[in-house]
């Protein structure tokens, strides 16, 4: 499941603006949306996936799906589960983010991390955050490089213009 979300979305990296999010929206919908209904399955008959039960890959496999989850049904439930297996650190700094900020902008709340971003006019922006003052020290407590890096990361990535919010 992990390796046809990563390999669809590789293949969607390559295109450019428009074409790029198209290419997303469609993944959306035949791969994100049947791989939540499995991961849900999943979460139902066994509970949130510990690394003694399937490995730190198969943990960050479920992370990295439950990430690209449409809804937040799921992510709602497996809440209280990730942040036991962050403390325990079965969960990598980023996931952990992902995770927490996804949730936040979902539920209509800033974000904590910096790690969400929207696409805004052909340009990676990122969702509104807590005290940005501060951001990089947050990030830093938990283990995560500065957000610049991760910016830069993006930038790379996704091969567009990555920018923090403009204040008024």
């Amino acid at each position: 499941m992990e390796k046809a979300d990563q390999d669809a979305r590789m293949e969607c990296v390559k295109l450019a603006g428009n074409e790029q999010i198209q290419c997303l929206a469609i993944i959306a919908k035949t791969i994100d949306t049947p791989n939540t209904k499995r991961l849900q399955d999943i979460f139902d008959t066994y509970g949130f996936p510990n690394a003694k039960r399937v490995g730190r890959d198969g943990v960050s496999a479920f992370m990295i799906l439950l990430q690209h989850s449409p809804t937040d049904a799921l992510r709602a439930k497996c809440l209280k589960p990730i942040k036991k297996a962050f403390e325990r650190k079965e969960l990598s700094p980023m996931d952990y983010a992902n995770f927490t900020d996804r949730l936040l902008i979902h539920q209509g709340k800033d974000q904590v991390f910096g790690s969400n971003f929207d696409f805004k006019d052909g340009k990676l922006v990122m969702s509104k955050t807590v005290d940005p003052k501060n951001l990089d020290r947050r990030r830093a407590k938990i283990g995560l490089p500065p957000v610049s890096e991760y910016m830069k990361g993006l930038a790379d990535t996704y091969h567009l213009q990555v920018e923090m919010p403009k204040t008024n």
